[in-house]
C-alpha cells in the first residue's frame, strides 16, 4: 500500500489531469532520477499470461477443449433426434403406402364386381331386347300374311265380278263410299286408336322404368345404389348420343337420295330441266321432312353476250373523244346595278346592251 501511495504518477494520468493542477505538481516534484540502464526485453510466447497446469495446458486452451467436447455432445444428440426422426418419417411412409396400395386391391376388387354385375345386367336387358324384337318382328309377319290374305281375298272377289258381268251395263249404281270408302276403312282398322298407343307406351315404361324400392336401406346401400342409376344413365345417354349421330347421318343420305330421285324423275319429262317448276313436287309430298330443290331461273336466262371475242375488241378501236353538243344561247344575264342585281335582256348576237339601254330598262 505504501509503494502504491509513494508511486508517481504515469504520463497518461498526468496528460488527463487538468492543466492548473499540471503546474503545481511541476512546481512541487523534485527532479526525476536518472533512468535505469535499459534491459534486454524477455520474449513472450502466445498465452503467457494465462496460469499453465501441471500437463502444460494454459486455460485457453482447456476451455477450447470444454467447448469442443459440448459442441461434439451436442451434434451427437442432434443426429441421434434425426435418426429417430427419419424413422419415424420412414415407418409413417410405409403404413400409408401399405395402406394405398390396400386401398386400391380393394378398389380393384369392388370395380372387378362391378363390372361383373354390369355384365349380367346387361345380358339380361340383351335378352329381354332380343325377345321383344322377335316377338316384334312375329306380329310384323302375322299382319303382313294377314293384310297378304285380305288382298288375294279381294282380288279374287274382283276377278269374279268381272266374270260374272258377261254383258255390258250400262247403269250407274251408287254405293255409299266406294271401294274408296272400303279402302280408307281398312287403313283405319289397320292403324292404331290413341288410346291404344297411351296403353302400348305406358306398357313398355312399366316394363323399362323398374321401381325404385329404397325404403330400409342403410347409407352404404344408399350410395351403390347411387352408382348404380348414374352407372345406368351413363351408358343411356351414350346410345343416345350415338343413336342421334347415326339419325342425323341416316337424314343426310336420304336428302341426296330424294333429290337424286327428283332429278331421274325430272330428266324424263321433256324441257322440265330450263323452265321453273310450278306443279307439287310428288315426292315432296311423300316424304314431308325433306323440301324440295327450289329451281329460282332457267340455266339459259343469264347469257351475258353473243358475239365473240373479235366483234367486242372492234369496240375499243379507232379515237376515242367526246361528243361536243351544240350549246343554248342564254337570252338574259343577270348585272349588278346601285339598287341591285337585275335581268338584262342580250342581243341576237349575244352581246350586253349599252349602259344608257339598262338605265332607261330601269
Amino acid at each position: 500500500m505504501a509503494d502504491e501511495e509513494n508511486q508517481e504518477p504515469t504520463v497518461e494520468e498526468e496528460a488527463a489531469a487538468p492543466p492548473a493542477q499540471q503546474e503545481e505538481e511541476a512546481e512541487a516534484a523534485p527532479p526525476p532520477p536518472p533512468p535505469p540502464p535499459a534491459e534486454k526485453p524477455k520474449q513472450l510466447h502466445q498465452g503467457a499470461s494465462f496460469a499453465e497446469d501441471e500437463s502444460g495446458r494454459n486455460e485457453a486452451q482447456i476451455r477450447m477443449e470444454e467447448e469442443k467436447k459440448k459442441r461434439m455432445a451436442k451434434m451427437e444428440e442432434e443426429m441421434k433426434e434425426y435418426e429417430e426422426m427419419r424413422k419415424e418419417e420412414r415407418e409413417k411412409l410405409a403404413q400409408e403406402i401399405s395402406e394405398l396400395r390396400s386401398k386400391r386391391e380393394q378398389r380393384k376388387q369392388e370395380r372387378a364386381e362391378e363390372e361383373k354385375r354390369l355384365a349380367e345386367l346387361r345380358a339380361v336387358e340383351e335378352q329381354k331386347r332380343r325377345a321383344e324384337e322377335e316377338e316384334r318382328q312375329r306380329r310384323k309377319r302375322e299382319e303382313e300374311a294377314k293384310r297378304k290374305e285380305e288382298r288375294e281375298k279381294k282380288k279374287k272377289e274382283a276377278e269374279e265380278r268381272m266374270k260374272s258381268q258377261s254383258q255390258r251395263n250400262f247403269t250407274i249404281s251408287k254405293k255409299s263410299g266406294g271401294e274408296a270408302g272400303a279402302s280408307g276403312a281398312d287403313e283405319a282398322k289397320q292403324g292404331k286408336s290413341k288410346e291404344q298407343l297411351e296403353a302400348e307406351k305406358k306398357a313398355a315404361l312399366e316394363q323399362r322404368v323398374q321401381p325404385l324400392n329404397i325404403d330400409g336401406f342403410s347409407e352404404s346401400q344408399l350410395q351403390e345404389k347411387a352408382k348404380e342409376l348414374f352407372s345406368k344413365i351413363y351408358s343411356l345417354e351414350g346410345d343416345k348420343y350415338d343413336l342421334e349421330q347415326r339419325f342425323k347421318g341416316q337424314n343426310m343420305e336420304m336428302v341426296e337420295l330424294t333429290e337424286r330421285a327428283r332429278q331421274m324423275q325430272k330428266g324424263g319429262q321433256k324441257g322440265s330441266s330450263s323452265k321453273v317448276q310450278t306443279a307439287p313436287d310428288p315426292l315432296s309430298e311423300k316424304l314431308g321432312s325433306i323440301p324440295p330443290k327450289i329451281v329460282m331461273y332457267s340455266q339459259y336466262e343469264r347469257v351475258k353476250d353473243h358475239r365473240g371475242f373479235g366483234e367486242r375488241q372492234e369496240l375499243f378501236k379507232g379515237p376515242i373523244y367526246g361528243i361536243e353538243y351544240e350549246r343554248i344561247k342564254p337570252s338574259s344575264k343577270i348585272v349588278l346595278t346601285e339598287s341591285g342585281p337585275r335581268a338584262v335582256e342580250l342581243t341576237e348576237n349575244g352581246d350586253e346592251p349599252a349602259p344608257a339601254a339598262v338605265e332607261a330598262a330601269e
